[in-house]
């Protein structure tokens, strides 16, 4: 009887205790949670700003939100003079922290994570430009109340 349940006791400690436990958040998720962030500008990839004016009409609108990403994968597009909610959604960061895979109405897609600190955020994405299609860096600034 002893040999059975000495077996028995080490397959149930042998089981994954963290199965249904939730991620610790990261360094970068905290920093995202902080400030609502704001589109800055559009560069290309050299750094050089990219005119409003050669943007696509769903990139000339997201100046005009502040994007607010909180704990529990959440975000929200708010419009800037009145803080109502446009659009909501989720948010992911995937592949160890290099891209955030957002999918929020006008403003889905996964995106390249070139830079997060506590005073800015560069996204890159394929986007048109001019109506061409070419790699672009958002720059996005906290947004401190």
């Amino acid at each position: 009887l002893i040999p059975v349940l000495l077996v028995m006791f080490l397959f149930s400690s042998c089981k994954d205790k963290d199965n249904n436990a939730t991620p610790a958040p990261t360094a970068k998720d905290k920093i995202l949670v902080t400030y609502p962030w704001k589109l800055k500008e559009i560069t290309d990839v050299a750094g050089k700003a990219v005119p409003v004016e050669q943007w696509d009409a769903t990139a000339r609108l997201l100046p005009f939100m502040n994007f607010e990403f909180q704990s529990g994968n959440k975000v929200f597009a708010r419009s800037i003079g009145d803080s109502q909610v446009v659009n909501g959604g989720t948010w992911y960061l995937k592949e160890d922290g290099k891209v955030v895979d957002i999918d929020i109405s006008g403003f889905k897609g996964v995106f390249g994570l070139a830079e997060l600190s506590v005073s800015k955020m560069k996204l890159t994405r394929k986007m048109p430009i001019s109506g061409v299609e070419q790699e672009t860096i958002m720059v996005f600034d906290p947004v401190i109340k």
